[in-house]
């Protein structure tokens, strides 16, 4: 709908309809990488490290820093998603 017709006017793709490849197909892979990367969300744990001796060792994941992302033109729309996925 919208972001089809912005994504249209943004990059002078054609609007997919019928099952043509276009805009609709990109904002189709948009969705579907915006519920996969939900996905993830309970399914990041620590794991335990196997050591010697009465040590308890585990992998703690923790963000690192600000992240930087250049967008190409080809597909602005699918590579933000990309790229704030995870994030959200």
């Amino acid at each position: 709908a919208f972001l089809e017709v912005l994504e249209a006017m943004d990059n002078g793709k054609p609007i997919g309809t019928d099952g043509r490849y276009g805009t609709s197909v990109d904002l189709h892979l948009v969705i579907q990488y915006l519920r996969y990367a939900a996905g993830h969300a309970d399914k990041v744990l620590g794991s335990q490290i196997p050591v010697d001796g009465h040590i308890f060792a585990y992998t703690r994941k923790e963000p690192v820093g600000v992240c930087g992302a250049i967008i190409p033109w080809n597909f602005p729309l699918l590579m933000f998603a990309w790229k704030v996925g995870p994030i959200l």
